[in-house]
């Protein structure tokens, strides 16, 4: 499907609300220690692509939400992956959260490689 097939995923308002949904965590030298949680957040834009770019602008994440500061060992590493891209359909019922097609996900890991600066 080409990006111009895509579903209407515009509101009532004419935005498009995307929401992100990343498994979180971190590890620690202790294994004990590390923390997993699921991060969300919601990016609303004029058309999908703005709001993936605007998502994609922000991969230096705010990590503190994983962050044991109670930890007796050294951090080694937190990392995200990225479970669900949802937009708001207002149509449906009295308005819910639709998976977007893989088409947005393939756009959106493009432009987080763009933003990082390792695209081609």
């Amino acid at each position: 499907m080409s990006t111009d097939e895509l579903p209407y995923m515009g509101d009532f308002d004419g935005k498009v609300r995307l929401t992100f949904v990343w498994e979180t965590e971190s590890h620690y030298e202790d294994e004990d220690e590390d923390e997993e949680c699921d991060h969300e957040e919601e990016y609303i834009a004029d058309t999908w692509q703005e709001a993936c770019d605007e998502a994609a602008d922000c991969y230096d994440w705010d990590d503190e939400d994983v962050i044991n500061f109670e930890a007796k060992s050294d951090l080694i590493e937190t990392s995200r992956d990225l479970t669900t891209i949802s937009y708001y359909d207002p149509k449906k019922g009295e308005g819910e959260w639709v998976e977007v097609p893989i088409e947005v996900y393939e756009y959106f890991g493009n432009a987080e490689e763009k933003a990082m600066g390792i695209d081609d």
